[in-house]
């Protein structure tokens, strides 16, 4: 019902900016190029100027037919100019356009230029990795160890982008905020993670890694922003794609994928519908001592799971423009996936060296997630001049999360022979969370190199979780009453930016300011706990940008960030591994707070120098907690203190031939850790980590791709983390005059991709892990286009901050 209400309110909205904006009846110009011997020109620039004074109205590009078309045009006079690589530059006109006139200008010939560098030849191949002044932005179709891989598998091998403890972490090693085409993604933790896991690459353009995006994006970017462009089609008429990948390895993945792209004058329709079909193994172990006095307690966990998921995925969206002006759009994606998951784990406990006793736990876990996200949104240009633009937003998210696990605790002796009879469990934990939000920006250019920005928010969460554990007895099962629970947790989110934008000759300063109003709510059954927290934070940020010549762009900025717990952080349940070994959550868990500072420097448009100070106060993280005297291990969420980072990253394109090239990623860092436990000394570490993605043009049709990736042993919150380093590799073979390809790849060619290595020793903990799941696998997929892309469509100016900044638009896509 709310969202039927968003929709109508949207719709009426429009309906009335309709009205408003009414226009005088709008031109067409339209016409061939052709070369000698009558042959069309295509690919030609034609760029529309304005007869009075030169000035750019509009640029196209001509069609495989030479045929060319500017749409939407007012009453004037107009000149054309044509260019094309080996032929002279041509004008024609002037002409005069009336208004509701479609003029036709002919057919206008392009004569061979005389000097020409017969060798040069541009081809308009884009790279994998394109560093920008205020992003880096990864072309994905140019990826080919992204082929048939999920975005949650992309993002894990992302330059600058860490996965760990299943938070996706960038700027600093901090929380990233995720986004599809310039809208954040309402889920957190576990939820966002199934998201991505469920996305496939094939539907995706592009993703953007954003420093600094401004004040109107939620003050959760403390780890800056990754923004998702899916494809869309920048020609008119219709575009589809067809892909099929299978991979064999640490067990198998398939996975199928269909794209389909529509675009009119008016609108653009883009859909995706995927199928995944995955076995992928995942092993732990871990080992902890446990002093007391002489003793010595040793508790030896190795656990092993199948993971078997059934996925379906799809994205809908489209554009639909109601008047020159006003444009209403929606996007619709969601997923439904199927988990078999078979967990088999053994501890061995030992004394002093000497085995005591040893617990067998077997399980199987049958779980179903399905989710829906809703996005409807409209713009409008206000105004003859266009110069304010009024947007709005409605997004709504429906999570729903079922699980039912068995297990099976079997006990033995020293000498490996039953002890006790087993123990049988059976739990069943459904989960639902709702997230809505609805958003209204205000935007108004100033001057030719100055605007102002404003915007109003709303977000709420409802999340309600429960868990019923029960034990087998001679009657049947029995509630366990320790073992379940029923957990609430709302959210409210109040929130209210202003951002100035300007540039000074060679200088652009940027100011934001952002206020949220939060109000949380959690209340446990059992144990009956409440916690209530209403906080108000002001969140600044400032970014100045200095042209030092023509070769040098210095840009300094600082912001200030929160960041708020996930809601399962918050969540109190026990994940049971046996009775000596699970984890939960703490509904006591306080946000924190990140400050920082960055100076970097472009040079060539290319290389980028990046220096970085962040100091994040109240810092939360997955921490060990341990009972000596039970001898439980828990695994649980804590504010542990102040982390201080410091980082130096270069960023460096090589080109070695012209068929070879990298893009190396090198980054250095000193981070230092104050413990709000005051037993507990500071602790600090150094490290560095190097991306290297090397592509070779071996021949016309034929590509290939290196990847490799390396992090240095560093010390992480808790935990002396050990080295972690891989290397992928990958052919593509272009076939079926370009519209196909074969692509064969090998991830992880030394399976050396490890989750977690690593070694605590704190407080009272003693313990040593690795976790590894199942990443080494050789990959075939095939690609196929088809289609018909009949004509160019036009550019348009847009000055919205959101496009401007996330290259949201739909002719960039």
């Amino acid at each position: 019902m709310r969202i039927l209400a968003g929709c109508l309110f949207t719709v009426l909205f429009a309906g009335a900016y309709n009205s408003t904006f009414a226009q005088t009846a709008l031109s067409v110009i339209q016409g061939k190029v052709q070369v000698e011997n009558a042959a069309p020109a295509d690919a030609a620039t034609i760029v529309l100027l304005n007869s009075r004074d030169s000035s750019v109205v509009r640029s196209t590009i001509s069609d495989r037919s030479g045929i060319f078309i500017f749409s939407n045009l007012n009453a004037g006079r107009y000149l054309v100019y044509i260019t094309k690589l080996k032929y002279n530059k041509n004008y024609s006109g002037p002409y005069l356009l009336g208004a509701g006139k479609n003029l036709d200008v002919g057919i206008i010939t392009l004569n061979p230029g005389v000097n020409q560098l017969n060798e040069i030849a541009i081809t308009g191949k884009k790279d994998f990795v394109e560093v920008k002044a205020d992003k880096t932005v990864l072309n994905v179709d140019q990826n080919i160890m992204a082929s048939g891989a999920s975005l949650y598998d992309v993002l894990s091998t992302a330059p600058g982008v860490k996965v760990i403890d299943e938070d996706i972490l960038y700027r600093g090693g901090q929380k990233a905020l995720i986004a599809i085409n310039g809208k954040p993604i309402l889920l957190s933790s576990d939820e966002l993670v199934n998201f991505l896991k469920n996305y496939q690459s094939s539907s995706i353009s592009q993703i953007e890694l954003i420093d600094n995006p401004s004040a109107k994006y939620e003050a959760t970017a403390g780890g800056g922003m990754i923004n998702i462009i899916l494809k869309k089609n920048k020609d008119l008429g219709s575009i589809a794609s067809v892909s099929q990948t299978a991979a064999y390895g640490d067990k198998y993945k398939l996975n199928t994928g269909f794209n389909y792209s529509l675009r009119t004058e008016k609108l653009n329709i883009f859909a995706s519908i995927n199928f995944t079909n995955n076995d992928i193994p995942h092993t732990i172990s871990t080992q902890r001592v446990i002093y007391s006095g002489t003793e010595a307690d040793d508790f030896d966990l190795n656990y092993k799971a199948d993971v078997k998921s059934y996925n379906y995925s799809f994205n809908l969206g489209a554009d639909y423009q109601l008047t020159p002006r006003q444009t209403i759009g929606f996007l619709i994606n969601g997923y439904d996936n199927h988990s078999d998951i078979d967990k088999f784990n053994t501890t061995n406990i030992a004394t002093n060296g000497q085995r005591d006793s040893s617990i067998n736990t077997i399980s199987t876990i049958n779980r179903n997630i399905y989710n829906l996200n809703y996005n409807l949104n409209y713009k409008a240009n206000l105004g003859k001049s266009g110069k304010s633009v009024l947007s709005a937003d409605v997004d709504y998210s429906d999570y729903h999360r079922k699980s039912n696990e068995d297990l099976q605790n079997d006990f033995f002796n020293a000498a490996g022979q039953v002890d006790n009879d087993p123990v049988f469990y059976q739990d069943n934990s459904p989960s639902h969370i709702k997230v809505r939000s609805e958003n209204i920006d205000f935007s108004q250019v100033l001057s030719k190199t100055s605007s102002i920005e404003a915007g109003i928010k709303n977000t709420q969460v409802n999340s309600n979780n429960m868990i019923d554990f029960e034990q087998k007895t001679d009657t049947g099962y029995i509630q366990v009453p320790s073992l379940t629970d029923h957990f609430l947790y709302n959210e409210r989110i109040n929130a209210a930016y202003v951002k100035f934008d300007g540039k000074f000759n060679k200088t652009g300063l940027s100011i934001g300011l952002r206020a949220e109003q939060t109000n949380s709510s959690a209340n446990s059954i059992n144990p009956d706990r409440e916690s209530d927290s209403s906080y108000f934070n002001i969140f600044p940020d400032i970014q100045l940008t200095q042209e030092l010549d023509k070769n040098n762009q210095l840009t300094l900025f600082y912001s200030r960030n929160i960041k708020r717990p996930n809601y399962q952080d918050l969540n109190p349940f026990v994940s049971y591994v046996d009775q000596f070994n699970y984890s939960t959550g703490n509904p006591f868990l306080k946000p924190d707070y990140i400050n920082t500072f960055q100076l970097s420097d472009l040079y060539l448009n290319k290389y980028k120098v990046t220096l970085s100070a962040i100091v994040t106060d109240n810092y939360f993280h997955t921490i060990f907690e341990q009972d000596d005297v039970t001898k439980v291990y828990i695994v649980t969420q804590a504010n542990i203190g102040t982390r201080y980072q410091y980082i130096a990253e270069f960023n460096i394109p090589v080109e070695i031939t012209h068929w070879w090239q990298i893009n190396a990623d090198f980054k250095a860092f000193h981070e230092q850790y104050d413990y709000s436990i005051d037993s507990v000394a500071k602790k600090s570490t150094n490290g560095i980590t190097l991306y290297l993605n090397q592509s070779f043009r071996l021949t016309k049709n034929l590509t290939a791709q290196i990847d490799g990736d390396y992090e240095s042993p560093s010390y992480f919150v808790i935990s002396q983390y050990k080295k972690v380093y891989y290397a992928s590799a990958g052919l593509r073979y272009s076939i079926l005059n370009n519209n196909g390809s074969i692509r064969l790849a090998m991830n992880d060619i030394f399976n050396t991709d490890y989750l977690n290595q690593y070694h605590t020793n704190f407080y009272n903990l003693n313990l040593t892990a690795r976790d590894k799941v199942g990443s080494r696998f050789l990959q075939a997929t095939f690609t196929y286009r088809f289609g018909n892309s009949a004509v160019r469509a036009h550019a348009t100016k847009d000055s919205s901050e959101e496009l401007k900044r996330l290259g949201g638009s739909s002719n960039e896509n």
